[in-house]
């Protein structure tokens, strides 16, 4: 998983990230083991984060069905 250019280890399941106010890009991806450089699957996005934003916000992403297929973000 990607945030604004800072690459942060991230497992299937919840992984939390603080964030500043302000727009983010995300990007979510996997790797095989071995391959450092290869980002399978991934799928990008953008938030945007106000002031008075509350303290969390969610962002999911799904997996495709096939293979090759890129994962589909959601930001709530």
């Amino acid at each position: 998983m990607n945030v604004d250019g800072a690459e942060t280890r991230a497992r299937w399941g919840r992984t939390e990230i603080p964030v500043t106010a302000g727009q983010h890009q995300i990007a979510v991806y996997f790797r095989y083991r071995g391959q450092r450089t290869a980002r399978l699957g991934e799928g990008r996005g953008e938030f945007t984060v106000g002031d008075g934003s509350p303290e969390r916000m969610r962002a999911s992403a799904a997996l495709g069905v096939r293979n090759g297929s890129s994962f589909r973000l959601a930001v709530d």
